[in-house]
């Protein structure tokens, strides 16, 4: 076998091989990307690469990306490494071999390109994954070591209990418009010291960001004033359809049960329905939801009136997903709501001769950003 860097020309092999794995959990998840396998990567930077694992007679065995961008930490900006979309045929031949191959990339991500930090997002429901790439290995195999950094939780917000507290009186919710820039961004500034590898930290850095992100618009995003008119929260819904399909397979029992309860709430108004998986129809259809992007909020209070003003605004047959640190209480989903949870870990990737960097020592100062549209 031997490890070659793609491009363009090789979008659809790479798309024909993605597809072929599932995201196991308590749904089993195909992500397809009908428009080109590489858009997702766009969504943070133009500065990346794909490897992949190709056995004698051209065949692939494994496919891994490196994202590189630029992120504020530490009161500076660094560059960092995204390791995603790692798909591996379950091989011990191929499991091995990707090992070798992978590290002389690894340490030449972290020296020739001048990366601060290699980072990537383990599903910790999937035994398989788990068990690959976390689990300790024979001191005497030079194996990627993964090192935690933080757990989180994907959370799917489904609808509101008829209790549900409505936003707070005396906040002030607008819709992103031109005039509100200033303030936007000197709350973005203000912030970005407290969100380790945050994405946007200034008005360059800002645009960017929100031009990288296919339709999305200035007037999607909520903005939360206070009484003396400073901004205290914000979030942005934003669909992922221009870039990736998310279509559940199958659903487990626990999620089966679950989506019979969104059904049944739907028809009082309480919730939104989920997509019939493939196991049901026989056809693959993709569950409608939107991300949310840029959402922060000085406390539970302004950070659930967001939400309230956020899902209205959506249409009717959607719901609402965004990445929960476990230490971010500020964004803990509230219990007035129908959500559920799935488990990830944020995990620092280094070779196994270097000693783990130091922001992994355990702290609950900074929660880090962690964009669900980056990482899933």
């Amino acid at each position: 076998m031997r490890l070659e860097r793609a491009g363009q020309e090789n979008e659809a092999e790479l798309r024909q091989f993605f597809e072929q794995f599932a995201l196991s959990s308590v749904v089993d998840l195909k992500v397809r990307r009908p428009h080109d396998f590489f858009a997702p990567y766009r969504l943070q930077s133009d500065d990346f690469e794909t490897l992949v694992l190709r056995e004698n007679d051209g065949s692939l065995h494994g496919v891994a990306s490196f994202i590189y961008r630029d992120v504020f930490f530490e009161d500076r900006v660094q560059k960092i490494a995204i390791a995603t979309d790692l798909r591996v045929q379950p091989s011990r031949k191929a499991i091995l071999q990707w090992s070798q191959h992978f590290l002389p990339v690894l340490r030449e991500a972290m020296t020739s390109r001048g990366v601060n930090s290699v980072q990537s997002v383990i599903n910790t429901a999937d035994p398989i994954a788990f068990n690959a790439f976390v689990r300790p290995r024979q001191i005497k195999r030079a194996f990627p070591r993964y090192h935690l950094y933080r757990k989180f939780s994907l959370v799917t917000l489904h609808g509101r209990l008829p209790w549900a507290p409505t936003p707070v009186r005396g906040l002030r919710i607008r819709q992103g418009e031109s005039r509100w820039l200033g303030p936007i961004i000197e709350y973005i500034s203000r912030r970005a010291p407290y969100r380790a590898f945050c994405s946007a930290w200034d008005e360059e850095s800002f645009f960017k960001k929100i031009g990288r992100l296919p339709g999305f618009r200035l007037e999607d995003m909520w903005i939360a004033f206070d009484a003396n008119e400073k901004v205290v929260g914000m979030m942005a819904p934003w669909s992922p359809l221009q870039t990736q399909e998310y279509c559940p397979l199958s659903y487990s029992l626990r999620a089966h049960n679950f989506r019979q309860f969104l059904k049944f709430g739907s028809v009082l108004g309480w919730t939104r329905s989920l997509t019939k998986p493939r196991s049901r129809t026989g056809e693959e259809a993709p569950l409608k939801f939107r991300f949310l992007t840029f959402a922060q909020a000085d406390n539970e209070d302004i950070f659930e009136s967001l939400l309230w003003t956020t899902y209205e605004s959506i249409p009717n047959d959607e719901f609402l997903c965004y990445a929960h640190c476990k230490t971010d209480f500020r964004m803990n989903p509230p219990k007035s709501w129908i959500s559920a949870e799935l488990p990830f870990a944020l995990y620092s990737v280094i070779p196994p001769e270097d000693t783990p960097p130091a922001y992994l020592h355990p702290t609950h100062s900074l929660n880090p950003e962690i964009e669900a549209a980056y990482f899933f």
